[in-house]
């Protein structure tokens, strides 16, 4: 009976500290490698701003959901096919920068990322200048983040002259 309950003490502490261990590996390899949803959307949108400054098509493709639908900062709708198409060089994406922090909610297989951003593009023989904020919904498919919604709204360097734009 002695021998049992010596064993017990001594079994109980060192399962304890097994699970504690285990615990405490899985919670430092998700930190330490950035493993979180969230910082797999953060990840997954930092790629694709560097595919669209480098028109690689091929990384923003997998990126990129099949049945993706978004908003450009002029209000235009596009597809895949048509973003696809700027970034293979429709538009040449001098350069797109966060500048501040990604935003990301998640929920389940569904995540929101909120980017506010510098861009530099040259699209029609126009250099353009501007900030803006870009809003993704990412959903998680087959064991991946892909893009299924995007608007991108600039924002104006001259209020006045963006006021007077939208005058009849």
């Amino acid at each position: 009976m002695k021998r049992a309950r010596i064993t017990y003490l001594i079994a109980l502490p060192a399962a304890v500290l097994v699970l504690a261990g285990a615990a405490y590996a899985t919670a430092s390899a998700n930190a330490g490698t950035g493993r979180s949803a969230a910082d797999q959307v953060r990840t997954a949108e930092q790629t694709l701003l560097r595919a669209e400054v480098d028109a690689d098509t091929h990384t923003a493709a997998a990126l990129l959901a099949p049945d993706l639908q978004l908003i450009d900062p002029t209000g235009g709708a596009g597809t895949r096919a048509d973003d696809l198409a700027n970034i293979g060089g429709g538009v040449d994406f001098v350069t797109i920068k966060p500048i501040e922090p990604i935003s990301v909610r998640v929920h389940g297989d569904s995540a929101v990322a909120r980017l506010k951003l510098t861009f530099k593009v040259v699209a029609y023989g126009q250099t353009v200048q501007h900030d803006g904020w870009t809003t993704d919904l990412w959903e998680r498919r087959d064991g991946r983040w892909q893009l299924v919604w995007s608007q991108t709204t600039a924002v104006p360097n001259h209020l006045d002259l963006f006021i007077q734009s939208l005058q009849p």
